[in-house]
């Protein structure tokens, strides 16, 4: 996989990444394998968290599955959470490119492509559909339209639109 982040860039390996979790999510049979392959289930991986019961500790971060498409292939994977997000109530394309570095001698990637989001209706769409017992969490931010002293607004949207379609909230306090 690093070798084709090289080839393809950062952002459009992520977004191929995506889009082929999103076919595969659209083929069973390939979830099923892929969770025969990778995922691993035992009891002492378990955790319960304010009345959560996690399959194991590991989850996939918000920022990958920035709009909910992906959550129930993550969840073939392995993962015992998925966080999607950050979502915002309107989409907006987060910061302008080059907005992804990539630092060598780090060994690091510096991220600062900003919250871009589809928006809250896209994501309620995604969220509609059976989330086949994966613990689903969400990180809400405001768009970067709105000033800071309105921001509770657009975190109270897209927390009163989604609680019923995810087990967790964070927020995200960016004011980019």
């Amino acid at each position: 996989l690093r070798h084709i982040s090289f080839v393809f860039g950062e952002e459009r390996a992520h977004h191929l990444a995506v889009a082929l979790l999103r076919l595969a999510d659209s083929m069973p049979c390939v979830k099923w394998l892929l969770h025969k392959l990778y995922a691993v289930e035992h009891p002492k991986l378990e955790r319960e968290v304010f009345g959560m019961r996690f399959k194991n500790p590991v989850g996939l971060a918000a920022g990958f599955d920035r709009n909910g498409e992906i959550f129930r292939t993550a969840g073939a994977l392995g993962f015992g959470f998925v966080e999607i997000g950050t979502v915002t109530p309107l989409p907006q394309q987060g910061n302008p490119r080059p907005r992804v570095f990539r630092l060598p001698d780090d060994c690091a990637i510096l991220n600062r492509i900003g919250l871009a989001s589809k928006g809250l209706d896209r994501v309620i769409c995604n969220l509609r559909h059976s989330h086949e017992g994966i613990i689903i969490g969400c990180n809400i931010g405001k768009n970067s339209v709105t000033p800071a002293e309105e921001a509770p607004t657009d975190y109270l949207r897209v927390f009163r639109n989604l609680y019923q379609y995810v087990d967790y909230f964070t927020v995200n306090v960016s004011y980019n």
